[in-house]
């Protein structure tokens, strides 16, 4: 990559922007009327002056490319790209991504990097970096004034607050989702309060959870992902078949995003609910291959109760796992295939139950969606 130009003061902290892509990299290609990724890392910087009077920004792009594509291999390449830059001595770490699956991305970093000693933050943008409703300069603004201004030493996102251009929120890299498919305040805090609140463009900080892991002397250690594991995500839904599960036997993991306090149809009340005395055989039969099954719900918020009714009894009695847990699905699925890559298999049923990077709730109060 060719290197920035730019003249920036030495004696600032050092941040490092490590560009994988998306609409925060992108113009609008008059021609057509959609959206290229044309910005190279140092375009960026020139775009946004503001960013040097804060830190010593160093930029790499790491890939140009939109995050629909991310595969665990990705993972692995952006974690070993940020050990590097911390130990070059880098203060802190933006990663910039397209929004689609920067949430889930988030996630699975959270969990291959351990003892982290720098903050790392996701920072996309919902409106590409030409245009005047661009979200892009304000997300990498206030991104940059709170890794520079506070302790906080985990794996979070950066984003919009609201639709106005006035405050950023730090959000958790596992208790997270982007909730709204164009709005620039898509992401949104789900059984969880926001880290922190950044002013723009004041960079003034309001902590709203303070409890965070702080920056320290630790030895940054990456636990990475097999990239040639097979982790299902299946959908509950009404007039399902057991074709649908097929697809699974002798897979690595299957999540099922369950229906209510995680159902899935089980139960045989007609002549035409026979086909789920076949779904129920069917998945016996996946678990029995050896596939890791593990239930979440639809409903985002609250947690699974697979106590409560006899449906989430007999899931668990064939072996599914899951039960009381607050996890988002795609949150369970990065965490399933994470367990799976470094543990042996008898550990994961215990491990999928413990909050090992802030994404279960050992109880849930009366959360909101954060607005």
């Amino acid at each position: 990559n060719k290197k920035s130009k730019i003249t920036q003061d030495k004696n600032l902290p050092t941040i490092s922007i490590l560009h994988t892509g998306g609409t925060i990299a992108s113009r609008v290609d008059y021609r057509t009327g959609g959206v290229l990724s044309k910005f190279n890392p140092e375009d960026l910087i020139e775009m946004f002056p503001e960013l040097k009077q804060i830190a010593k920004v160093k930029s790499k792009l790491i890939s140009n490319m939109w995050s629909d594509d991310l595969r665990f291999s990705h993972f692995n390449k952006i974690a070993k790209e940020i050990k590097k830059e911390v130990i070059k001595g880098a203060e802190g770490i933006i990663v910039t991504m397209g929004t689609d699956n920067l949430a889930v991305a988030s996630a699975a970093l959270a969990f291959i990097l351990e003892e982290l000693p720098v903050p790392v933050l996701f920072v996309g943008a919902q409106r590409s970096s030409d245009r005047g409703s661009s979200d892009a300069g304000m997300n990498l603004i206030t991104a940059t004034q709170f890794i520079v201004n506070s302790d906080f030493a985990e794996v979070a996102i950066c984003m919009h607050k609201n639709t106005d251009d006035d405050v950023s929120v730090i959000l958790s890299a596992t208790k997270s989702r982007k909730l709204h498919s164009s709005r620039r305040d898509a992401f949104k805090a789900v059984n969880s309060e926001p880290f922190a609140e950044v002013e723009y463009p004041t960079g003034k900080i309001k902590y709203i959870n303070k409890n965070y892991k702080k920056k320290g002397n630790k030895n940054l250690k990456l636990k990475l992902f097999n990239e040639k594991l097979k982790i299902g995500l299946l959908k509950a839904h009404v007039n399902m078949y057991p074709e649908e599960f097929s697809l699974y036997k002798k897979w690595d993991g299957l999540v099922i995003e369950g229906t209510g306090l995680g159902h899935i149809p089980l139960d045989v009340l007609d002549i035409d609910t026979k086909v789920h005395d076949k779904i129920k055989n069917l998945l016996f039969q996946i678990i029995k291959s050896g596939t890791l099954v593990a239930m979440t719900t639809q409903t985002l918020f609250g947690r699974t109760g697979m106590n409560v009714y006899s449906k989430g009894r007999d899931l668990q009695g064939l072996g599914v796992l899951g039960n009381n847990l607050d996890m988002l699905p795609e949150v369970m699925f990065i965490k399933l295939a994470w367990l799976l890559s470094n543990y042996k298999k008898q550990e994961i049923p215990e491990l999928l139950a413990k909050n090992l990077r802030g994404e279960i709730n050992e109880r849930l109060t009366d959360f909101d969606i954060y607005l």
